[in-house]
């Protein structure tokens, strides 16, 4: 990859972290239920349904958003399209269309990171979480999660066209 692609890499992944941070923050104060605390684990609202469903669909959004968005910044800039054999194989994991690959990364890390994520805090002692807590940790998740997933995406976006295999 030449350096004007690291460039972007760089700026989508800030760019995005610093936007998920507000956005989640807002969104995790604005719609916590009118109650004292929230707990990790139950049937109803909990920090673990929240964090599992934010696990899949921050990814799949990122793509969406992400894919147009820099493959349009490569072309109105006349920047180089990256050879499909060139790409790191995580960029060439996947379906080839933005919204499969986006839910199959954000189906991996609803599997992977979310209940990681979740252990560690029960590790930590954190059986549920106040109003504050929630909204700082979502805040600090979308962020880490975005800084995880964004590369994935913007990388595979400056790609030529994936080669088609024999029949």
């Amino acid at each position: 990859m030449l350096q004007v692609h690291k460039k972007i890499v760089l700026g989508q992944a800030v760019g995005g972290a610093v936007f998920n941070f507000f956005l989640n923050a807002a969104t995790a104060y604005f719609t916590f239920p009118p109650i004292p605390s929230l707990p990790m684990f139950a049937k109803g609202n909990c920090v673990a349904g929240d964090t599992v469903g934010t696990s899949f669909f921050l990814p799949l959004i990122t793509c969406l958003i992400l894919t147009p968005v820099t493959k349009k910044i490569v072309k109105s800039q006349n920047i180089d399209l990256v050879k499909w054999s060139d790409l790191p194989a995580y960029a060439r994991f996947g379906p080839s269309g933005a919204g499969a690959r986006g839910a199959l990364i954000g189906l991996i890390c609803a599997f992977t990171i979310a209940p990681l994520t979740l252990g560690i805090l029960s590790a930590a002692g954190f059986t549920e979480m106040t109003r504050f807590q929630v909204t700082l940790y979502k805040a600090l998740y979308t962020v880490f999660l975005g800084i995880l997933v964004t590369p994935v995406f913007a990388v595979r976006a400056f790609a030529g066209p994936q080669p088609t295999q024999p029949k």
